[in-house]
């Protein structure tokens, strides 16, 4: 079958371009790649060689509070080869190869050697990631094949720019595999170095098992690939228009989204960094903050119709808002910050207890209406913080409305003023010693007697008119 150039996997890689700020090639070209090696059946690859996709970009990153800028020597689009797997049998094992992936287009982003740490490579790493995922190139799930990482080590004496003989790690499929083999080469090349001993040019692999990394074969040379014009592929122009289609529909990038949750929601760096360490948990944000919005907005009338939360028109993966009117009568920072809190905190424990990304909630258990409606509950004052928190809990595997859930779990609040001074009297009652060290000065002591209150309530308590009786009889 002959191969055909997929116009989808081009559009793709300038996205990835462009937002590396790499220089897009006006024409770009296809050469095959040989190499005897299983897992590419035909003998060859299809690549890029003499005429990539785009050269000369760059990535920020931030490590430890410094910018770190990593340049992007070249972007090349090729089709991906199968996988193999090694694995233990009787007799010595065996090497199995599995040919789904043969075909699939595939993009390659090469470095220079600006990466001088593990930290700075696992920085670089997670945003180029992130980044990735936000344009569309990938899902980024790692452990699907999505994503992989290829890292060339080599070392130096300090006080010298001279580097020993390089290794490369191939396929390294999550970041916890780049740490453990990074530091593994690293320290394998510095004793070999310093014993004198020689650092062979090779290709390893990472053996997440033994925690080493065991030689794959040895390291080949640009000649050896024999790299010629693919027959079967003529050039291709990347035409200007084409390129500038292709930047009006390119989604909000990961620095765009922080900046913006930042200055538009009044959100923390912390927080905004959260928020947008994953695309679709970006999504379910905005997604639940336009929720909460609607539920807590005045009457018709009194909000633009155009002032919602939602995605920007026309980006694809993109949750860009189309703008608030400034008269608006809602505390959208108080909103967001409140969202913010459940998503990256009581919804993000629950996506990693379960296994789960927050699209999959979305589809599930917990849509954003229905997290909306539980943070709308406990800013209204209907239940209280931690109700709010079992009132989740329960409302994750439930059907149920969640006015029917406060009440069949008895999780309205109680401001009844008369009902709650007999439950302060009681706690009093019950920590005679906390109230003479209270009396006698230690007022520290007031957020331990609500804690008391809300536990005999089980979280039930109204907590402003719990407060202000406890302070009634405190100071009698």
């Amino acid at each position: 079958m002959l191969p055909v150039l997929n116009r989808r996997a081009v559009e793709l890689g300038v996205r990835v371009a462009l937002a590396l700020e790499a220089r897009v090639a006006h024409t770009i070209g296809f050469a095959r790649k040989n190499y005897f090696y299983p897992d590419l059946p035909k003998g060859y690859q299809i690549t890029q060689y003499a005429a990539p996709l785009a050269t000369s970009g760059h990535l920020d990153v931030d490590v430890g509070g410094t910018v770190k800028r990593v340049h992007i020597r070249r972007i090349h689009l090729e089709e991906d080869a199968g996988k193999t797997l090694h694995v233990a049998a009787a007799g010595g094992g065996a090497s199995l190869v599995d040919m789904n992936r043969c075909g699939v287009p595939l993009v390659e982003i090469v470095t220079d050697p600006d990466v001088h740490s593990i930290d700075e490579a696992a920085a670089f790493l997670a945003e180029l990631r992130r980044l990735l995922v936000f344009v569309g190139a990938t899902r980024g799930r790692m452990h699907e094949g999505n994503l992989r990482f290829d890292t060339n080590v080599s070392v130096r004496p300090k006080g010298t720019d001279v580097l020993a003989t390089q290794t490369e790690i191939k396929n390294l499929n999550s970041f916890r595999a780049v740490r453990k083999a990074l530091a593994f080469e690293i320290e394998r090349q510095v004793a070999a170095v310093e014993s004198g001993r020689p650092v062979v040019h090779e290709t390893l692999l990472w053996d997440q098992r033994a925690d080493r990394v065991v030689a794959m074969r040895t390291k080949e040379e640009v000649h050896d690939y024999r790299y010629f014009p693919e027959p079967d592929l003529p050039d291709v122009v990347v035409d200007e228009a084409f390129v500038e289609a292709v930047r009006t529909a390119m989604p909000e990038l990961p620095s765009e989204k922080r900046a913006r949750f930042r200055n538009q929601y009044r959100l923390t760096e912390y927080d905004a960094s959260v928020l947008t360490a994953e695309l679709d948990r970006a999504a379910y944000f905005e997604a639940t903050l336009d929720e909460l919005v609607r539920l807590v907005a005045p009457p018709s009338g009194r909000r633009s119709p155009d002032a919602t939360v939602g995605r920007r028109e026309g980006a694809a993966g993109d949750g860009g808002p189309r703008g608030r009117s400034p008269g608006d009568q809602v505390d959208l920072t108080r909103l967001a910050r409140a969202a913010a809190t459940w998503v990256a905190g009581v919804v993000g424990a629950l996506v990693k207890e379960r296994g789960l990304v927050h699209e999959e909630l979305a589809r599930s258990g917990m849509p954003p209406g229905r997290l909306a409606e539980i943070i709308g509950a406990s800013l209204g004052g209907v239940v209280s913080e931690s109700a709010a928190k079992r009132l989740f809990e329960e409302a994750v595997d439930s059907n149920e409305p969640i006015d029917a859930l406060i009440e069949r779990l008895g999780l309205g609040l109680v401001s009844d003023g008369r009902a709650l001074r007999a439950v302060v009297r009681t706690v009093l009652r019950q920590h005679p010693a906390e109230v003479e060290r209270y009396r006698a000065g230690t007022r520290k002591l007031f957020g331990y007697f609500m804690g008391e209150i809300m536990r005999a309530t089980g979280g039930a308590a109204d907590p402003h008119v719990a407060s202000e009786l406890l302070r009634q009889e405190l100071d009698e």
